[in-house]
């Protein structure tokens, strides 16, 4: 029973991520997000369809060899980038597809994002550019995508979009936010300076900040009226006396 529970619950903060992202703008009609089912190879991806409009009884079960094994479907054509990072990222949890209007604008300049604010400064260690813009349908095109992608956090797509790999759901999403806020930011500040990057990334606090999102996710939900006031704070865990986020 425990394990039904959990499955349910992934199911239900998938659909909220989508919520989530599709109000801040990052997801449209098309893009995709996913979960690691922990434990398993395979992971759930809302259906070939506007993700805002799926229930938790539309998302569809995939393995890491792409084949959809519970679900209506059809599942996402690009559905292949999830499965290859998941296979070559233990560690990743979640996985975002989207084609973010700002993110694919700072895709197609040579410097790439520069981390020179607060938002950027998730992506200090880089964002690489994947030079191909066309859809990344197939295994061979996704591997050679998350060779590109490495360790880091994000990969622009040329002139098509992104892609968002992080520990869990809520925190592949925040890094989506913070990315498109990024990119918006540094094309407002370049049409009036020379934009010159941070040198200090932080990245073992940033880390923490994406697997526990302790204020950024339930404002998030808040703010897009995915949950009630008294169910976000029902699920709010106390930070302990002393303890940094």
């Amino acid at each position: 029973m425990k394990h039904k529970t959990d499955v349910n619950n992934l199911k239900r903060r998938l659909v909220e991520g989508i919520q989530v992202i599709t109000g801040e703008g990052v997801l449209s009609g098309s893009g995709h997000l996913s979960a690691r089912i922990p434990g398993t190879e395979t992971f759930f991806i809302n259906p070939r369809f506007a993700g805002v409009l799926a229930d938790p009884k539309d998302i569809c079960t995939v393995t890491f060899d792409g084949k959809r094994i519970a679900g209506k479907g059809p599942i996402p054509s690009e559905t292949p980038i999830h499965a290859a990072v998941y296979r070559s990222r233990p560690e990743v949890g979640s996985v975002l597809h989207c084609h973010a209007r700002y993110s694919i604008l700072v895709g197609l300049l040579d410097s790439g994002l520069i981390p020179f604010n607060r938002e950027a400064r998730l992506f200090a260690d880089g964002v690489p550019i994947f030079p191909e813009s066309r859809g990344i349908d197939d295994f061979t095109l996704a591997q050679h995508v998350v060779d590109a992608l490495g360790a880091h956090y994000a990969i622009f797509l040329r002139g098509h979009g992104v892609v968002v790999a992080g520990p869990g759901i809520e925190g592949t999403c925040i890094s989506a936010i913070q990315l498109e806020r990024a990119c918006q930011d540094q094309l407002l500040m370049m049409s009036v300076t020379t934009v010159k990057p941070m040198t200090d990334s932080g990245r073992a606090r940033v880390n923490a900040r994406l697997e526990n999102p302790y204020r950024a996710w339930p404002f998030l939900l808040y703010k897009h009226k995915v949950k009630s006031k008294a169910q976000i704070r029902a699920g709010i865990r106390a930070l302990k006396e002393g303890e940094h986020y």
